[in-house]
């Protein structure tokens, strides 16, 4: 093998710019340390232990391990951000040394032996190919495009009641992989700092096929177009994500952020339940809740799909609202109160300060929001106040804001009241923010009209009312919105999941690449996206190891005392179907 010092003219002193030296055409031998990193990361996960129970009823020989097959696409990401099976079979067959093949039994052939080498990735293959046909609900050939109809069908399967137990077991299979690295991190006392934000999205995951036509149907029949917010489409996946963030700034760089979930899916099929799905296994590895942040897409979901399940988990979810949301023609009454925005506000409360809603929608930029929510703060005495959460039958108490308020009707209804209170103070402590705001004299004053008490609202009449939890469920959320507490939490949690996003199209990781992930069919691109997530995931956790000055490659490993969280196990398995399949090679 040729190294730079065989080349003069890469010799110091000769007068020539170092550059650097282009790759031999052998190829690089992978330390033995990492490829042991990966394969304790990798059986952490339990991803073989499922795969050759399955395995273990076909007849016919063993052939090549299929454990092998996970460890060489989980180095090949690793070492050359590439899921291909090319990559993968060279990296574990001629990138290992002799010690470590002899260790681990990885079938080896001479490089030079151009029919060996070609018989070897066969078995290679096979091993692969086994192993998606085991978990596709409808394996098909896909060397050719099916006309249209057929298409339709094998997505529906994939889509549909038929195939919704595969696929659950194969959601289990990409999250075990996923949270490998994070329950790594839990055990190891990494998340400490933690404090259960979230922050979800969906990102496209293009696929090495043509798309649908007319006649045909594409390669991946359960493809689709994902829409990007910025006009732009691709055909292949879509990938629900859930990253591990914090919505106070103050906690940046004191844990990793990493990947805690990943479901990849049809394009606008069962978001809500995707989201739900990666914050239910979440909810099994730690006792930790907190906020959780998604774009518009999520806010448009059925209640039930999304915003209910989440908060029966227990996250707060922090959303954001369209125009139409925010519209005059989108307020509501309740117990007279003007429900807006997920709030419920007195009825007097002047129209200029609500339009404030639909000015802020409606601004291109941060600039010109943050002088709206400064004038907006003005509306905070007329909402009504929270006395009790929601109870056991899912209802919540409010109170009228007649101590933020000056209102004839409120001290008309609490006049027997305010006589045993005493006399109200001649003096304001303008020093003090709390004792200025009680203060009847530092209060807005409303000007109600002259109508009998009967007649008035009911929020008016008494001194509280109940709202049910079903009034507004995909706008109620804890933090207002647009208030300053809201916009730094939901600018801070929706940045980290761009950053996560960030990270994964990188050249380092290279998720949106489709030459980088060949192999075809929902399996095999559930799988491939999953092992590049789990890498970025061991990524992230080497440099976070770096930074606190530990050593990457020993650093997570379990010390005596400490025990990996068990994954969640799935209430129903799918039962195998094995068809006329064999494990012969």
């Amino acid at each position: 093998m040729r190294t730079p010092a065989d080349d003069p003219r890469y010799q110091a002193g000769n007068g020539r710019p170092r550059r650097p030296y282009p790759r031999s055409h052998e190829p690089s031998q992978l330390p033995d340390s990492k490829v042991m990193k990966l394969r304790r990361m990798l059986q952490r996960s339990g991803v073989i232990a499922v795969v050759e129970d399955r395995f273990a009823g076909l007849p016919g020989p063993p052939g090549y391990p299929v454990r092998l097959v996970l460890l060489g696409l989980v180095c090949a990401s690793y070492e050359k951000a590439s899921t291909n099976l090319d990559d993968a079979f060279e990296i574990i067959t001629f990138c290992t040394s002799e010690r470590l093949r002899a260790e681990l039994s990885i079938p080896t052939c001479d490089i030079e032996d151009q029919d060996a080498v070609n018989a070897l990735y066969n078995r290679f293959h096979r091993a692969w190919s086994r192993m998606n046909w085991l978990l596709d609900p409808a394996p098909y050939q896909r060397r050719s495009r099916l006309p249209r109809a057929e298409g339709r069908k094998i997505a529906a399967q994939w889509n549909g009641a038929s195939g919704e137990q595969a696929l659950r077991h194969l959601e289990e299979l990409a999250n075990r992989l996923v949270t490998a690295p994070v329950r790594t991190a839990f055990a190891k006392g990494l998340m400490r700092h933690w404090h259960g934000d979230t922050a979800i999205d969906t990102t496209a995951v293009p696929t090495w096929a043509r798309p649908h036509t007319r006649r045909r149907s594409a390669l991946e029949a359960s493809a689709n177009w994902h829409y990007k917010g910025g006009g732009g489409r691709e055909f292949g996946y879509s990938a629900t994500l859930a990253i591990a963030a914090h919505a106070d700034p103050g906690l940046a760089g004191r844990y990793p952020q990493l990947i805690l979930g990943m479901v990849l899916h049809t394009p606008e099929k069962d978001m809500g339940r995707h989201a739900r799905y990666v914050h239910t296994v979440l909810a099994h590895l730690t006792k930790l809740r907190g906020f959780t942040a998604a774009d518009r897409a999520y806010t448009k979901l059925f209640p039930k799909d999304f915003h209910q399940p989440m908060r029966a988990l227990g996250y707060m979810p922090v959303l954001d609202f369209s125009k139409t949301q925010v519209s005059d023609q989108a307020e509501g009454y309740h117990q007279g109160a003007i429900a807006k925005v997920g709030r419920l506000f007195c009825p007097l409360t002047p129209r200029r300060l609500l339009d404030l809603y639909q000015q802020i929608r409606s601004a291109k930029n941060e600039r010109e929001r943050i002088p709206l929510r400064e004038q907006l703060q003005e509306i905070e005495p007329y909402a009504l106040t929270r006395k009790d959460t929601l109870d056991e039958r899912g209802t919540e108490r409010f109170a009228c804001p007649l101590t933020k308020l000056n209102c004839p009707w409120a001290q008309e209804r609490e006049e027997g009241s305010a006589r045993k209170k005493g006399p109200v103070p001649v003096v304001i402590h303008l020093d003090v923010p709390k004792a200025r705001a009680s203060h009847p004299a530092g209060r807005p004053a409303v000007q109600p009209p002259d109508i009998p008490l009967a007649d008035r609202p009911k929020c008016c009449r008494q001194s509280s009312v109940t709202m049910q939890a079903s009034v507004m469920p995909r706008m109620r959320q804890e933090l207002p919105w647009q208030t300053p507490s809201w916009a730094l939490a939901y600018q801070t949690l929706r940045a980290h999941i761009e950053g996560g996003n960030g990270r994964l199209k990188s050249v380092d990781a290279a998720l949106h690449a489709r030459e980088k992930r060949q192999p075809r069919g929902r399996v095999a691109q559930t799988l491939l996206a999953a092992i590049t997530v789990m890498v970025e995931n061991i990524i992230e956790l080497e440099r976070y190891l770096i930074a606190s000055r530990k050593s990457p490659v020993t650093g997570l490993d379990l010390e005596p005392g400490e025990s990996l969280i068990p994954y969640p196990t799935a209430e129903e398995r799918p039962t195998p179907n094995p068809q006329s399949l064999s494990r012969s090679p």
